[in-house]
């Protein structure tokens, strides 16, 4: 089991990679424990769980709404929690979001900590202290800033994961590599048919490469006024096309990466050939749909939350490995997405 510690202004989180649920039972308070978890988690890992007050939500997207994070703080009040509880998010990313959102609001925050059960979760949306709820159509609009005690990503439990679930994490998984680290996204490629496998001696390695980088850029700008704003690359384009075809998030993230990688060549930021070695490589390890922008796309942007007085603050890069943050108007990102669009008409 690997160390990581993330110390800064949001907090302190220690991540443990590659240990068990045993290896925390001491990090946990011997009472007032709430376990917020979700119905598929429940009945997977129930006999797992650490003693206390199991509060199960529903499993996927629907359940990243204000309304459950009212409904769970309505249960532990019923319950009788109290400002000395703790809470630990025992799931993937929808569980953290909620468990994490819950801590930061409930009786103006309580104690929290994650272990984390899918491949998504481990490798981002666990790890580095931002929680978020969609509102409407628009995601994550709705968020905080806590750092969690601990987070704990037991790679055994990949292996009760779906295929499709698995390949939604490879595309956050390969995010870490695109935006920081060239050789990572080569080995990730290398490897991609053993962590479809379950090859979790290969798959902890990779995930705990990745997790070091979001660590560094969390530490160093804890609440994403700056630096922070890279981890976002590929997410603008990405969580519309999540949104409006109801593919699996780190699917989306992935087309969104290809597309904001379009646009770099079409801003003169990158070579044409660093385009087509992301979009081979990513086709190889069947993250990518196809799919055109839909036409509300820049309206959708526009109230996107990296938006800024008529300005989006687009991760774009100069090549596979190295970002740049470029704050682009809506007039001249209508004209990229009519570009793109043309061309993917053209394309099929």
């Amino acid at each position: 089991m690997k160390r990581i510690r993330i110390n800064g202004p949001a907090g302190e989180s220690l991540i443990l990679s590659g240990g068990t649920v045993d290896d925390v039972v001491t990090l946990l308070p011997k009472k007032g424990l709430f376990i917020i978890t979700d119905r598929n988690v429940k009945k997977l890992y129930g006999k797992q769980f650490p003693h206390g007050e199991v509060i199960a939500i529903e499993p996927g997207e629907k359940s990243k709404r204000l309304k459950v994070v009212e409904e769970v703080c309505s249960r532990m009040l019923e319950a009788g929690a109290d400002r000395s509880s703790f809470i630990l998010g025992f799931g993937g990313g929808v569980v953290c979001d909620i468990a994490g959102m819950v801590a930061s609001v409930y009786m103006r925050g309580v104690r929290h900590a994650f272990v984390s059960t899918t491949l998504l979760s481990q490798v981002d949306a666990s790890i580095g202290g931002k929680t978020g709820v969609n509102l409407g159509e628009y995601k994550n609009t709705i968020g905080t800033f806590r750092q969690p005690e601990f987070v704990l990503c037991d790679h055994e439990m990949l292996k009760t994961l779906p295929e499709a679930e698995v390949r939604s994490g490879m595309g956050e998984l390969f995010k870490y590599a695109v935006i920081r680290d060239r050789n990572l996204f080569f080995d990730i490629s290398a490897s991609a048919g053993q962590i479809i496998a379950g090859n979790m001696a290969v798959t902890g390695d990779l995930i705990l490469r990745a997790v070091r980088i979001k660590a560094g850029v969390a530490k160093d700008d804890p609440f994403e006024k700056g630096k922070r704003r890279i981890l976002n690359f590929g997410h603008t384009f990405g969580h519309v096309i999540e949104t409006h075809y109801g593919l699996p998030h780190g699917v989306a993230v992935a087309n969104g990466m290809v597309i904001a990688a379009e646009l770099s060549v079409w801003k003169g930021e990158m070579a044409h050939s660093e385009l087509s070695l992301l979009q081979t490589t990513l086709g190889k390890a069947g993250l990518l749909t196809g799919h055109k922008l839909p036409a509300n796309v820049v309206s959708m942007i526009s109230r996107d939350k990296k938006s800024e007085s008529d300005r989006v603050n687009f991760v774009l890069l100069r090549s596979i490995g190295r970002t740049v943050i470029r704050r682009i108007s809506t007039f001249e990102l209508q004209t990229f997405v009519n570009y793109y669009n043309e061309k993917e008409s053209h394309s099929q």
